[in-house]
């Protein structure tokens, strides 16, 4: 790999925003044509290279001044729009339920006054166990505003798990002085069985039998005092607003502290090179769950920094939600939309086959972006070419890296990406340390968007940090431009899940997961890649069983089994496999075998993360036997060979 030059030059500026119309040159028709005009940050790169023979990039742009909290932009916006819709959501008979800039102040007061009058304080943080909704949000932000510690959790936890070992870990590791639930009964088992026998326990609705309940409504209807305001005034940047756990996806869920300030930056940072966000009231219509830092760091806080509204998605791509969330979209038509490539994956067949929806999704859209995993390629197409079909434009795609620990969005792009993993470029403010590991680069991160470390684990906080301060990531990038790094990163996959064959040679995973999800799309949801220390690649698939029938042909009376074995659908997949291995360059970059899985991740069993992904350790470790036959001398009849 070609080192970038010793002192390579820094971006020319362009202005303090530019208007991006980029156009690809890439084979389809759609790709020819420009993207719609969207106000966003130049490119602003500077890549420094060390003796060490690490390279540090940092942004060229300055950080503007900033509020320490989002608190501040609670006051802000109850002030200059007071009777702006915040957020709706369904009221469960058609229609929606709305609440103000100016009614989610009064509320997040007396909700404050309520939690203080518990007993609650920076030391006895205050969990979160609820779905989206208007009181999920109004709790959680009360308990920022007075400066007790709000935590999110994970609510599959508690309902999609047939024990709560998990559950019990979260609470043991968070010690909660109080736990709101967003219905007493249907957390009412998992509260008995897993929360603190001294935590005070409030709902949203209905009390839970035996356990004393107090009602939100009750908090609701406290009179602020002058402690409230008191505690409001000594909230600082340095006060830990949440404490958020990790998804898992690389192991197990991990307390990370959110200052205030941490989440404030982070949003200017976002705000200065989403440009377009500070020119009106953004519309975002979103179902990502707010335990999670996507949703509810990035998402909730993006809306809340700028004033704009938020339509809380009940629905969300699955065969049972997907419907509402096609209907929410075509009520209220986003200015941008966010979201997992799954969820773009489940609205092509709307945006194709209704013209209308089309036309209303597409009507004042500036800037669509996913996050928390890769968007395939004929996804990607797909959207293209319905936008341009429905509009004449494109609309631009854009991505980033981040983490919980980042705030969540440290490493964004601007630009058109040409249908690349782009990782982008640090925002203001952000270090980016790369350090070259065998094939590939570390990204390290320093700023005030990164955490100081996890919620009195001071052994993880310790080997999350190097020597400089940076936050060891785990994320693996690639230049650009071999010579120019400060052109922007790849995604590269993660450290940990990278391999070495039997032969020495690396196996980048995630960039091999993706090739064979492109391959076998539409069939396949996710797969694991395995052969480490073996002498080829392999790959465990879990397909969809709805398209595996249509492929297959298959009547409704067979097992799941015998449509994978049914002829039609392997000679579908071995046509494409065998297509696949033979594009590879080299033994590291071909999927010799593959095994076709009937059970899916799932929560009981650990295997599927908060993100809905597969988390690829213990699905190898739960599914040995699979792996040791797909790497047999003489594998089994079901796996596919290359």
């Amino acid at each position: 790999m070609a080192r970038p030059p010793d002192k390579p030059a820094p971006l020319a500026g362009v202005g303090p925003h530019a208007t991006v119309t980029n156009v690809t040159n890439l084979a389809d028709p759609s790709a020819s044509v420009p993207t719609r005009p969207v106000r966003l940050a130049p490119k602003s790169g500077r890549a420094e290279m060390r003796s060490d023979g690490a390279i540090v990039l940092t942004s060229t742009a300055p950080l503007a001044p900033y509020p320490q909290s989002w608190n501040a932009k609670i006051e802000q916006w109850a002030q200059e729009a007071p009777s702006r819709v915040f957020l709706t959501e369904s009221d469960g008979a058609g229609g929606r339920r709305t609440i103000t800039y100016a009614e989610t102040l009064a509320a997040v007061e007396s909700i404050g006054e309520g939690l203080l009058n518990l007993g609650l304080n920076a030391e006895t943080p205050l969990a979160v166990l609820a779905e989206n909704s208007i009181e999920c949000a109004l709790i959680t932000l009360a308990a920022m505003w007075v400066g007790v510690p709000a935590s999110p959790v994970s609510p599959p936890y508690a309902l999609k798990a047939t024990d709560f070992t998990k559950l019990s870990g979260v609470f043991a590791a968070l010690q909660p002085g109080a736990i709101y639930v967003a219905d007493g009964a249907r957390y009412g088992a998992a509260i008995q069985a897993a929360a603190p026998v001294d935590a005070v326990i409030i709902s949203g609705r209905a009390p839970i039998p035996g356990r004393e309940t107090i009602a939100l409504t009750d908090l609701r209807n406290s009179t602020p005092s002058a402690r409230t305001a008191k505690a409001n005034a000594a909230v600082t940047g340095d006060t830990i607003a949440k404490i958020l756990f990790t998804s898992g996806s690389s192991g197990a869920p991990k307390p990370v502290i959110l200052p205030h300030g941490m989440l404030a930056v982070n949003r200017q940072q976002c705000a200065q090179a989403y440009a377009f966000l500070n020119d009106g009231p953004p519309v975002m219509v979103d179902w990502l769950p707010w335990h999670h830092t996507f949703g509810g760091n990035n998402n909730l806080g993006q809306i809340l920094w700028c004033g704009g509204e938020l339509h809380i998605d009940d629905g969300g791509p699955t065969p049972a939600g997907i419907g509402r969330t096609v209907e929410l979209l075509r009520a209220h038509p986003p200015t941008f939309y966010i979201n997992t490539p799954g969820a773009f994956e489940a609205l092509l067949p709307y945006l194709r086959n209704d013209k209308h929806f089309a036309q209303r999704f597409f009507s004042r859209l500036q800037l669509l972006q996913y996050g928390g995993a890769l968007l395939a390629q004929h996804v990607w197409r797909a959207i293209d070419e319905i936008a341009v079909a429905t509009t004449g434009e494109r609309i631009l795609m854009v991505s980033g890296l981040g983490s919980t620990e980042c705030g969540p969005t440290p490493v964004q792009s601007t630009w058109e990406q040409h249908r690349k993993p782009e990782a982008g470029l640090p925002l203001a403010g952000v270090e980016a340390k790369l350090v070259p590991v065998e094939t590939t680069w570390e990204l390290r991160l320093r700023g005030p968007c990164v955490t100081p470390g996890y919620w009195r684990r001071p052994d993880l906080t310790a080997a999350a940090f190097d020597d400089e301060g940076f936050f060891k990531t785990g994320d693996a990038v690639l230049p650009l431009d071999p010579e120019d790094f400060s052109q922007g990163l790849l995604f590269d996959g993660r450290i940990s899940e990278n391999f070495k064959l039997s032969s020495g040679t690396w196996v980048q995973a995630v960039a091999l997961r993706t090739r064979l999800l492109a391959a076998l799309a539409p069939l396949v949801n996710d797969a694991v890649i395995t052969g480490h220390n073996q002498g080829q690649v392999g790959a465990i698939a879990f397909p969809d069983m709805n398209v595996a029938r249509k492929i297959a042909s298959a009547h409704t009376d067979l097992t799941d089994e015998e449509v994978l074995a049914a002829p039609a659908l392997r000679d579908w997949v071995q046509t494409r496999v065998s297509t696949l291995a033979g594009s590879a360059v080299g033994a590291s970059e071909r999927i010799a075998r593959l095994a076709l899985e009937t059970e899916a991740p799932s929560f009981d069993n650990g295997e599927l993360t908060d993100k809905g992904a597969a988390a690829s350790r213990i699905v190898l470790s739960r599914r040995i036997d699979v792996v040791t036959a797909l790497h047999a001398v003489t594998p089994p009849a079901a796996i596919f060979i290359a």
